[in-house]
């Protein structure tokens, strides 16, 4: 399996369409079904935004393999990224001092059990 086969089969896993992936990582649909075909893997930058955006590594992308994580994590990152993705931008959008408020804030409510 290749770059392209693996981003196909991650999309697929987790119900995102190609569109979606590319207008959240910058790049035409069409790469996908071209990169499938050629077996190209793309520029470092785009192959970073498509495996964030997935919740796996770039190495897992260009090898299978993912010497930080097992498969397990993997699927729980898409999840979890998914689940609360408008969440992580959103915080990604505040500056450093109110990231740590609601963290502190989040943290407490763990830690209460709520």
């Amino acid at each position: 399996m290749n770059f392209w086969e693996r981003v196909n089969d991650l999309l697929e896993k987790n119900d995102i369409n190609k569109k979606t992936l590319a207008t959240d990582a910058g790049f035409d649909a069409s790469n996908i079904t071209k990169g499938i075909k050629n077996n190209n893997i793309p520029s470092a930058e785009t192959a970073v935004k498509i495996a964030a955006r997935l919740g796996v590594s770039v190495e897992y992308l260009v090898t299978g393999k993912d010497s930080f994580r097992n498969n397990a994590d993997i699927g729980k990152g898409v999840y979890l990224y998914q689940k609360y993705h408008t969440v992580i931008d959103s915080l990604e959008g505040l500056s450093n001092t109110k990231q740590k408020s609601v963290m502190r804030i989040v943290e407490e409510c763990v830690k209460l059990g709520r």
